[in-house]
């Protein structure tokens, strides 16, 4: 199947699992507007996670995320599946971000088959970010990433009840002006996209693989290629410790589950040029899957 023709299968199935049509003022029946007009606002800090306080509404929900650390935080969401405890869910994930590849591997393997990761966001100061999806009544976990790597032991969690429905669903939301896909091939995990080309759209993710993946969007100098991208990855794999082609903290969507979707639009995003990777660990191998060949450089206007 050529490049294109697979985007277009992809695109299919993702719009069954989440169909956002063209309805670009983003109003529903009987005039309703969109969850997208009212995303529940949620920081990330030093003081923790803060949202607002009560319930919110399930089906189509959209979330907005920001930080004040200078260094940038990631949000990861998860729902354990039933029987699962949320603390077995946050152990398995603590030992997915360890630094021993065996622990990450069997850590993030346990993970997938316990909950459901819904994505999340990298944000800076300068970027905050805007994600929807449909996310059914229940509770959900928020999860700082960033704080569960700094200490394991101590996640910094938050839980999030959804009650009812809007009425509103994924048709209710905003079209989207490319698309992500995160798949298997016979190579490895890879990226697949189309037109990932403007740092202030908004892009539908899909993952159609059989593990979780993330988009990360790291900027690198301006003029890397992806043969300068590769060659640093070769270098680490073979024990070295080259430069690193990053030049600031990374921004994009977090960890989501195999045939899950989302859509996702940052703001503050400057153009320039990035490399997009999945830094979630590999189930057998345990290094991170940009390792194992799913990165590209991208240029954004």
């Amino acid at each position: 199947m050529s490049e294109q023709l697979h985007i277009r299968a992809a695109r299919a199935a993702a719009v069954t699992t989440l169909t956002f049509a063209a309805v670009l003022g983003g109003v529903g029946p009987a005039g309703a507007t969109s969850p997208e007009d009212h995303p529940i606002e949620v920081s990330l800090g030093a003081a923790g996670i803060q949202v607002p306080d009560g319930s919110h509404t399930g089906g189509l929900v959209s979330f907005r995320v920001a930080t004040d650390d200078a260094s940038g935080r990631q949000l990861q969401l998860l729902r354990p599946h039933d029987g699962v405890t949320p603390e077995k869910a946050m152990s398995d994930l603590a030992a997915s971000v360890s630094a021993d590849p065996a622990t990450a591997a069997a850590g993030i393997k346990a993970f997938r088959t316990e909950a459901d990761a819904l994505g999340g966001a990298l944000v800076t100061p300068q970027v905050h970010e805007q994600f929807t999806e449909e996310i059914s009544p229940g509770a959900v976990y928020l999860v700082d990433l960033t704080a569960l790597r700094a200490d394991p032991a101590h996640p910094v969690t938050k839980r999030l009840d959804l009650v009812g429905t809007s009425g509103q669903s994924a048709n209710q939301a905003r079209f989207q002006d490319g698309m992500v896909i995160e798949r298997d091939s016979f190579a490895g995990p890879r990226f697949q996209t189309e037109d990932l080309d403007h740092a202030h759209l908004a892009y539908l993710v899909h993952n159609e693989s059989t593990e979780i993946h993330e988009m990360q969007l790291r900027p690198v100098a301006a003029g890397t290629t992806d043969a300068q991208l590769d060659a640093y990855y070769a270098a680490l794999a073979a024990g070295g410790k080259p430069a690193s082609p990053f030049t600031g903290p990374g921004t994009g969507f977090g960890g989501i589950s195999p045939d899950h979707s989302a859509a996702i639009q940052a703001h503050g995003l400057q153009p320039g040029t990035y490399a997009l990777l999945c830094l979630v660990p590999d189930e057998t191998l345990g290094v991170p899957h940009a390792a194992l060949g799913m990165r590209r450089i991208v240029t954004l206007q």
